[in-house]
């Protein structure tokens, strides 16, 4: 490494939605403040896409290097956890490593470390880095009224002694709009569930970081962010916090598309395609699948759908099977679905596409404001409600869909919400929202910008 730079050391949590924030963030470090960047990461939950973007990164020319962990070694009954369990598991299995890992970069006469950066996934690790008396910053990946509540869940668990899964109606959180209990995060809702605790112990633990980056941006989420900034929360001193986002990988970086969906988004009018994709993770029901199938053709809207083939589905192969009857034949001409891999970020980023079926994944979020494109919100699991909910209520640009029951998201409910959002007032008032917020986040990113400015303070501290 260059040792006429300062030199900072970062420790990632698993699976690229964690991962595309924190190679944002080195490259503006690198890049922009002449840092060099060692990252350390744990050999677990290896993708092909990390392994192209990883590489990507390493031949970039920017300063910044790859140390890779030895291998977690785990029995047979924790392999067994749930994911979200299991990432934890493993991550706080490679403590030591990472101790290891630091001893020796701090031991580097040439170019010594001045500060580690982690992820909220990874905060044991950050007694390790006061140990060993290394300022360390938490990157959190998700949206600050997340956050918050992460931050005020020690409070919210001291106070209450029913479960959030257990309360009907809006819950009073200092700083923030009342929230419905069923919209705050999955891992909070049940205080004898499996992940309560888990992040109960990350509101405790955050507490130990220098500061706190976050991946958003003032204009965008202004009364969390304000209410972060405070410096406290419910009379604890909070860390210091940085909202330098947001980093999003750009357009280009989708290098290569198999799936033909740009080729068919030229043809199409502009700012007429409703895009319909859930992420790399989630999978629809096959009820649940053709209701969105019957809701889409039923409100006449052109759309791209991005619909995989769920893991191991060996009895049903051929995903198109799970569509409708006809369904492909009939909306040939406005629709097309697709079954492969699809560039997001392009797609979202293209004059064709008007609006965004999205499970409300932030990183998903954040490439739809960053391209001005509203959003229809279907959140699935983990905090994508609490961000629907601020999406809807306090970020105004989407409209969200009712879940039954049962689960299912009714034809006639992906009807009604795809004709408002395309062609209704109050979809049109959210378009305008949209397209002001997109020139918001490059403000923010501009010289001068909030995000720039937070950034720059946070790398200076990172220097000392």
């Amino acid at each position: 490494m260059d040792a006429r730079k300062p030199h900072v050391a970062i420790f990632p949590s698993v699976g690229m939605g964690h991962l595309i924030p924190f190679f944002e963030f080195a490259k503006l470090l690198a890049s922009g403040h002449g840092f060099s960047i060692t990252f350390i990461t744990a050999k677990f939950m290896v993708t092909p896409s990390q392994t192209a973007y990883t590489k990507s990164l390493a031949s970039s020319g920017l300063s910044i290097r790859f140390i890779e962990l030895p291998e977690v070694e785990l029995d047979s009954e924790e392999k067994k956890a749930h994911p979200l369990v299991l990432i934890f598991k493993v991550l706080e299995k490679t403590t030591g490593s990472v101790e290891n890992a630091l001893r020796t970069l701090l031991s580097d006469s040439s170019n010594p470390i001045s500060a580690f950066i982690t992820d909220i996934f990874c905060t044991a690790t950050l007694e390790v880095s006061k140990k060993l008396q290394i300022p360390s910053y938490v990157l959190y990946t998700g949206s600050a009224s997340n956050l918050f509540l992460i931050l005020y869940h020690r409070t919210m668990d001291a106070e209450m002694t029913e479960s959030l899964k257990d309360l009907d109606g809006p819950v009073k959180v200092p700083g923030l709009p009342s929230i419905p209990a069923r919209d705050f995060p999955d891992p909070m809702q049940d205080k004898s569930g499996p992940f309560y605790h888990l992040f109960l112990r990350l509101s405790h633990e955050l507490l130990k970081a220098d500061g706190i980056l976050i991946n958003t941006f003032q204009d965008l989420e202004s009364g969390s962010v304000q209410a972060l900034l405070s410096g406290e929360i419910d009379g604890t001193r909070i860390p210091s916090i940085y909202p330098v986002g947001p980093l999003i990988s750009s357009p280009e970086s989708d290098h290569h598309d198999g799936s033909g969906s740009l080729q068919w988004l030229d043809k199409q009018p502009a700012a007429s395609v409703l895009f319909v994709s859930f992420g790399s993770v989630n999978f629809l029901s096959a009820d649940q699948i053709a209701e969105l199938a019957l809701g889409l053709e039923g409100s006449g809207q052109r759309f791209l759908w991005v619909l995989p083939s769920p893991p191991n589905n060996a009895s049903n192969p051929d995903v198109s099977a799970l569509l409708p009857p006809g369904f492909e034949q009939r909306t040939k001409d406005r629709g097309l679905v697709v079954t492969s891999w699809a560039p997001q970020v392009a797609i979202l980023a293209h004059p064709s596409t008007g609006g965004f079926v999205s499970h409300c994944g932030w990183n998903s979020v954040l490439e739809s404001v960053s391209h001005g494109v509203t959003i229809i919100a279907w959140p699935l699991q983990a905090e994508q409600r609490t961000t629907a909910f601020f999406l809807v209520n306090d970020i105004k640009m989407a409209v969200r869909t009712k879940m039954g029951a049962d689960g299912i998201v009714t034809k006639e409910e992906v009807e009604k919400a795809a004709k408002e959002l395309m062609e209704g007032e109050d979809g049109k008032k959210k378009r305008e929202r949209a397209r002001e917020l997109r020139e918001s986040a490059k403000a923010a990113l501009a010289e001068g910008g909030s995000s720039r400015q937070a950034l720059a303070a946070a790398a200076a501290l990172f220097c000392k």
